[in-house]
């Protein structure tokens, strides 16, 4: 037996069993063994070098030999130790100083207030004047002022930082009728029969007792000076007409269809960028089906866009569906007539209610007609 130091990377034994000397022997033939000591009859300690931890607890396995206990010590165990101990602070540690870096950084542009602008256009132009997204080299005044030299519609603007997002607030400016272009003739937006005109300001085109569709001019932009020449104004009357609010609701005394069953089966996958990173694998069991998908981000404010897109399997089945139209007749009646009154403003006066029938084949089509009186001028 060798005797060694305790500061050296070691493990220690402490064995059970029979005939120890006799397994200790055949050790010592490819182990060098330390610091040996018998602590009873059965039992005995003692070390081996650090790397033939392995090569020990086999041998001893072999030889039907009980391992009470093995301890590790020395400089390569510590480091082990601290790696095992550390090794989730140290993550976190890198994943703050990960999450610091990127927060210095702009990710998002959000516009409000726009109206009358394009949708996406101040942002379009916002991405394009940027030098960079570093919160510390964006100008927000320069900006201010770049956007509202750019863009007459805007009044007033004010850009702000927020978190990793560039906000701006905007007003817009609100011009009088004069600078707004061309008026505008006023156009009927129903089929109806004109029974009251007050016209205010324009040259009428329709008297009372015409019929007008959807889309006839009703007052002209413009008026007559003494001299017969045209004067660009903006057209306002008050034009009443019996108007007519149709709904259709179709009824078949035979068909097929396919209907939801009430089972679903969801599947996830995980996208970074484009690229697949998880998949849920399973099987869908449902032999008819129809399909939801969504995709939802994952991280905020961060660098990698990891996306999670939720496919959602609705069972189906196809039912056979007879139904004669004599049976629920009313029941149709009245769901036209409910599909046509949600048109109706409010208190508004029905002066006439009354429905069509027109039958074909199986096929019923029901179109419910409600008469009232309304400002189409407006």
């Amino acid at each position: 037996m060798r005797k060694g130091k305790l500061t050296k990377s070691r493990v220690r034994f402490k064995i059970k069993g029979l005939n120890q000397e006799r397994v200790l022997n055949k050790l010592t033939s490819s182990v060098n063994i330390y610091n040996f000591k018998r602590t009873s009859h059965d039992l005995c300690e003692f070390e081996v070098d650090y790397s033939k931890e392995r090569i020990v607890k086999s041998r001893l396995l072999d030889c039907n030999v009980e391992i009470v206990e093995s301890h590790r010590f020395g400089w390569i165990s510590k480091i082990k130790q601290l790696f095992s101990s550390y090794g989730i602070i140290i993550a976190l540690c890198l994943s703050f100083m990960f999450y610091c870096l990127q927060y210095s950084f702009i990710w998002k542009i959000e516009v409000y207030g726009e109206e009358k602008l394009q949708e996406k256009e101040v942002e379009l132009f916002v991405v394009k004047n940027l030098t960079s997204r570093l919160k510390s080299q964006i100008d927000t005044k320069g900006l201010e002022k770049k956007i509202k030299n750019n863009f007459d519609e805007v009044s007033s603007i004010s850009v702000a930082i927020v978190g990793q997002s560039l906000v701006l607030n905007i007003n817009e400016a609100l011009l009088p009728e004069e600078m707004q272009g061309e008026y505008l003739p006023i156009v009927s937006e129903f089929d109806g029969l004109i029974t009251q005109i007050n016209l205010i300001q324009g040259t009428l085109a329709v008297n009372e007792g015409d019929l007008v569709r959807k889309g006839d001019v009703l007052v002209y932009p413009f008026v007559l000076d003494s001299q017969g020449y045209e004067i660009a104004v903006a057209p306002k009357a008050e034009i009443y007409a019996d108007i007519w609010l149709i709904e259709k609701v179709m009824h078949y005394d035979y068909q097929i269809i396919e209907r939801k069953t009430g089972k679903k089966h969801i599947k996830n996958e995980v996208f970074l960028n484009n690229l697949l990173v998880y998949s849920q694998n399973s099987t869908i069991l449902f032999d008819q089906y129809d399909i939801e998908t969504e995709d939802i981000l994952l991280t905020k404010n961060l660098c990698l866009p990891f996306i999670l897109k939720k496919t959602i399997y609705y069972e189906t089945q196809t039912v056979e569906i007879k139904e004669e139209f004599a049976d629920v007749k009313n029941k149709i009646i009245q769901s036209a007539r409910e599909k046509t009154l949600i048109f109706l403003e409010e208190n508004e006066i029905i002066k006439e209610e009354k429905y069509t029938l027109r039958e074909e084949g199986g096929c019923h089509e029901i179109s419910y007609i409600v008469t009232v009186n309304r400002n189409i001028g407006g």
